[in-house]
């Protein structure tokens, strides 16, 4: 066969085959396989996650990573006197899987991973590229993304407008950022939560660190038998009048120069560890939860026949049926269009 040795030789293969895992194949560390084979997965409508391994003094030398509707669905216990989340599972028993095993080729070749099985046989349809960005997995925010959210947020804007704003700074088309709306809602309730056990506290110190700064800021709060922030008032310095906090003062202490500056601030202040007001519950049913009750938890209601009064069957499939004679069509007519005239 006759060549040109200077061509150049033609690939058979593309790459989605080239990358395509095989037995034998090594890599150096167990990172390295994991970010091989979920690459892999995102190319082709599915995603994996790490499952059984096999330890040896303290090291993992086997590993297997699955397809993510490998296995089988658990049995939950259903206690009625709590909200219940009725989701659909989606492990159907797939078999997909890879597994890697850490080995030494030669004895002058440190330890590697190789792929000792490959299983590439799906029994589930593939995810399409445009939905693969919507899996919890593939939507990641990271750190810079996350203090670029929140100043967006201190700032006023909407999450529609923040999402348009990260578009713009990343330079991509609409839809393509690593997370959506709902990540940013739940980066704000994360948030919200670490902040929401300290919150009244750190107002207060807010209100202290404004006192200090400013001696006209004014500022009142009142706590309730528990310690709890009950209610809190202030006002600006620029709008504050040093005569109406004289007259809350009772004239016994009142100072000797009535010229003095007599802060509203020690007035009625609180104690000096405030906790946060009790939470009230919001109105209406919960979103995504029902709070099952009454005639739910009760027994269900056994149908009975109206022919022979017995449980099991209703009237159309009763065995006494047949014998009910009934009259013709006929003669239902005539008998309906007889009744209609005499009324």
């Amino acid at each position: 066969m006759d060549f040109d040795l200077n061509e150049p030789l033609m690939e058979e293969e593309n790459d989605e085959q080239d990358d395509e895992p095989f037995i034998g194949q090594t890599f150096e560390s167990e990172d390295e396989v994991f970010v091989f084979y979920n690459n892999y997965a995102k190319q082709h409508g599915f995603v994996v996650r790490k499952d059984r391994s096999d330890t040896r003094n303290g090291r993992t030398i086997r590993r297997d990573i699955l397809c993510h509707r490998a296995g089988k669905q658990r049995l939950k216990v259903a206690d009625h006197f709590t909200p219940q989340r009725n989701k659909k599972s989606s492990k159907c028993d797939c078999k997909a899987h890879m597994r890697i095993t850490l080995k030494m080729s030669f004895d002058i070749f440190p330890e590697e991973w190789h792929v000792t099985k490959f299983v590439n046989l799906h029994n589930h349809g593939m995810i399409s590229p445009e939905a693969m960005r919507f899996l919890p997995t593939n939507r990641t925010i990271t750190s810079e993304d996350e203090k670029q959210i929140l100043m967006c947020k201190e700032a006023g804007l909407q999450v529609r407008q923040i999402i348009k704003v990260m578009e713009l700074q990343k330079n991509v088309k609409h839809g393509e950022l690593s997370f959506i709306d709902k990540d940013v809602r739940n980066l704000f309730d994360r948030v919200k939560r670490m902040l929401g056990a300290n919150d009244a506290k750190d107002l207060v110190d807010y209100m202290k660190s404004a006192k200090q700064e400013n001696k006209m800021f004014q500022y009142v709060f009142t706590v309730d038998g528990y310690g709890r922030l009950e209610h809190l008032f202030w006002c600006q310095a620029q709008s504050f009048d040093c005569s109406i906090g004289k007259k809350v003062i009772d004239e016994d202490t009142l100072p000797e120069d009535e010229d003095e500056y007599i802060p509203l601030s020690n007035t009625l202040g609180g104690g000096d560890e405030v906790l946060p007001p009790p939470q009230s519950k919001k109105k209406g049913r919960p979103k995504k939860k029902s709070d099952k009750g009454g005639k739910e938890l009760g027994k269900k209601l056994t149908k009975s026949c109206s022919i022979c009064k017995q449980s099991g069957h209703t009237k159309p499939t009763c065995p006494s049926n047949e014998n009910i004679v009934v009259v013709n069509n006929m003669d239902a007519c005539t008998s309906f269009i007889s009744q209609k005239r005499k009324k």
